[in-house]
């Protein structure tokens, strides 16, 4: 048999493409049962099972076989999408990523016999059905009484009924069926036969096996399905919506699912190629490298310079020096632009998510894209997803009220969570917004204070952004029971702590009964940064600029201390005071001055200055990680190679600030 190995790779790229383009589809394909659409879906079933068959993966190809078999039924019009139909797809998806997951690690596949009779099973029934009388037209008194029912905000559905071979005086039994219609679900405008005659419109026995009703009703489409598959003598019921001009319900999304997308979908780019992550890695590793001796150039010069003011060849090395920094830093951007994705490979995950959720809690939830087409290095779009995830799926659980509550505020039933990203300098901010109950802060003050997080005269001097922000604490929850979607008393502090391991921020902003928004600042790339360049003890620092908020000189009388603990103020504001070479266990060497150079860095909600010896400016640093044989060092993020061959340690500002926050760090003047 010829070895499949070389085409493995090809395989899985190919089949995480369709994958990700079937779910979207399906999504669409709750709104729009187009004909373009569900062809899309067959056209990617058809692909995966051509490519698994030549791979020799039976499992997927048995599978999406069934797949591409209901989609078929579909196109022949003898199958019609309803959220059955839909509901069962999306498990299909579920078990094909699976078995994709499965395949790339190697292991065993998952026993997928129970999904193909689900799918065969709903195909049988398809092709089993009768073909039904269609509904006779609406008389003037029917189609008032239709208008009136579509003002009143009832739901029009069409129940379609066949009975079993064996069942005896079937005339009866319909009508029988009809009077528990009319008591269980709502009022029958038409039915097909009819359940109004006389004497002497006496029809066969017969002509009742098969029966189509159009009700009024303000019950949900699943709870009719489930009671009319249960009628007596009822052998196959099928309920969906009834379309009409009147009901204004043709192109509507299907009954089941409650959520919409609404995204911002970016244009078509240039034709691409796929080039490898490891390449990309390496390219960017030597970009890093030519940046470290463009630096050390740059400072070559400025020596020879001062040395050789007067040398002809001195004007040379300038040129070439200001060349090759120019030539290095477009190399950069080509090279960052190369690992930079839209954060649509992101955001598209989200969907499927929140459609899930919104039937499982059985809220109503619009779902609003922004932004799709900011670019993100594609190492932190894969570190930022589980972050995302956690905020979206707090904001669906505790942030949108359920329907009744939302109204009885004077709002619409339909919640929204809204989630966009753009950039901001060399940042890429995101916000995840929802217009739902908000956060009380004397709630979560109170919650803090049983918890034994805050004690009472720290809640007492808590502004309310401070009290929401104690949300972040480790342990902190207002749930009150333990739930599959949250509430277990973790996920703020860990969405915090991630998102601060990509030396990034969060923040958060909430109105009672209007919202809240959680907005995410994370750098566009972890592979190079800006940093702020400072000495301590005669050691290079570097301070990510992300972290920076200012930076002043404070003559040495103006330091204070607030409870035994070293404190400077700035415009109003009480920020704690740390020694960085006392931070680092350092001897402190003699103060040089009248001014202390102190840098304002922050985290979160979080603010600290940290005095320094000397401010040595900004510079473009690459990072280094320390290897794995040093282990973790505190306070230490990695480090990097300056311009004269020194090596200098870059901090990890959130986790300093943690730290001296918990050991209260203080230092006496």
């Amino acid at each position: 048999m010829e070895d499949l190995s070389a085409y493995r790779e090809a395989f899985i790229e190919e089949l995480v493409d369709q994958l990700e383009r079937m779910e979207q589809d399906l999504l669409s394909m709750e709104k729009d049962t187009s004909e373009e659409i569900v062809q899309s879906i067959f056209r990617s079933a058809h692909t995966i099972k051509g490519s698994s068959a030549a791979m020799g993966f039976d499992e997927m190809k048995s599978l999406t076989h069934e797949v591409e078999h209901l989609l078929d039924m579909v196109r022949g019009n003898k199958l019609e999408v309803d959220y059955r139909l839909v509901n069962l797809l999306f498990g299909a998806l579920d078990v094909l990523k699976a078995l994709r997951d499965e395949y790339m690690r190697g292991h065993n596949y998952s026993d997928i016999s129970k999904l193909l009779y689900d799918l065969r099973n709903f195909a049988k029934g398809a092709e089993a059905l009768p073909q039904l009388k269609n509904l006779p037209g609406l008389t003037l008194e029917q189609s008032l009484r239709l208008e009136e029912a579509v003002e009143s905000g009832l739901h029009l559905l069409r129940i379609q009924l066949s009975l079993t071979d064996d069942c005896p005086m079937k005339a009866a039994r319909f009508h029988l069926i009809a009077q528990e219609i009319t008591n269980q679900y709502g009022a029958i405008i038409l039915s097909e036969p009819s359940v109004w005659f006389n004497q002497e419109d006496v029809t066969a026995d017969e002509a009742y096996s098969e029966s189509v009703f159009l009700v009024s009703t303000s019950l949900d489409i699943r709870d009719v399905q489930n009671q009319a598959s249960l009628l007596t003598d009822v052998r196959f019921a099928n309920v969906e919506p009834y379309k009409s001009q009147l009901s204004k319900q043709e192109g509507t999304p299907l009954p089941g699912p409650k959520e919409t997308v609404v995204e911002e979908k970016s244009k078509q780019g240039p034709q691409t190629i796929r080039v490898s992550v490891e390449r990309l890695e390496h390219l960017m590793n030597l970009v890093g490298e030519l940046l470290i001796d463009q630096t050390s150039l740059s400072q070559l010069k400025q020596s020879v310079s001062h040395r050789f003011a007067n040398e002809p060849f001195v004007e040379r090395l300038s040129d070439i020096t200001d060349h090759m920094s120019s030539i290095v830093e477009e190399l950069q951007e080509s090279v960052m632009k190369a690992r930079m994705l839209p954060i649509e490979h992101l955001f598209n995950r989200f969907p499927r998510m929140v459609r899930d959720l919104s039937q499982k809690l059985d809220k109503e939830i619009e779902l609003v894209l922004e932004g799709m087409e900011t670019e993100l290095d594609r190492t932190l779009i894969e570190e930022i997803g589980d972050p995302l995830i956690h905020l979206i799926r707090n904001a669906v659980d505790h942030g949108i009220e359920p329907a009744e509550v939302r109204v009885g505020k004077g709002k619409r039933a339909r919640g929204r969570v809204r989630l966009n990203s753009y950039h901001e300098d060399n940042q890429v901010v995101i916000t995840v917004e929802d217009d739902g109950a908000g956060i009380i802060p004397e709630r979560i003050k109170a919650s803090a204070l049983r918890k034994g997080i805050i004690s009472e005269e720290e809640a007492g001097r808590l502004s309310d952004h401070g009290a929401i922000c104690l949300i972040f604490q480790p342990g902190f929850s207002t749930a009150a029971s333990v739930s599959e979607v949250s509430g277990r008393g973790v996920g703020m502090d860990i969405v915090r702590n991630q998102i601060e391991r990509l030396n990034g921020l969060i923040d958060i902003q909430s109105t009672p009964d209007l919202g809240t928004c959680f907005t995410v600042r994370i750098p566009l790339t972890l592979a190079i940064i800006t940093g702020l360049m400072v000495k301590v003890c005669d050691r290079d620092f570097v301070i990510p600029m992300n972290n920076v908020i200012e930076i002043v000189r404070v003559p040495m009388e103006e330091i204070q201390t607030v409870q035994g603990e070293s404190v400077i103020v700035i415009r109003d504001q009480v920020i704690p005071l740390v020694w960085l070479c006392d931070a680092l266990q350092y001897t402190k060497g003699k103060i040089q001055g009248k001014f202390i150079p102190i840098v304002v860095v922050g985290s979160a909600e979080k603010k600290l200055a940290l005095a320094v010896d000397e401010l040595l400016g900004n510079q473009e640093i690459v990072i280094k990680t320390l290897g794995t044989f040093l282990g973790k060092i505190p306070f230490i993020a990695g480090a990097t190679i300056l311009g004269n061959g020194r090596v200098a340690l870059i901090l990890e500002i959130s986790y300093l600030i943690q730290k001296l926050k918990k050991n209260k760090a203080r230092v006496v003047v």
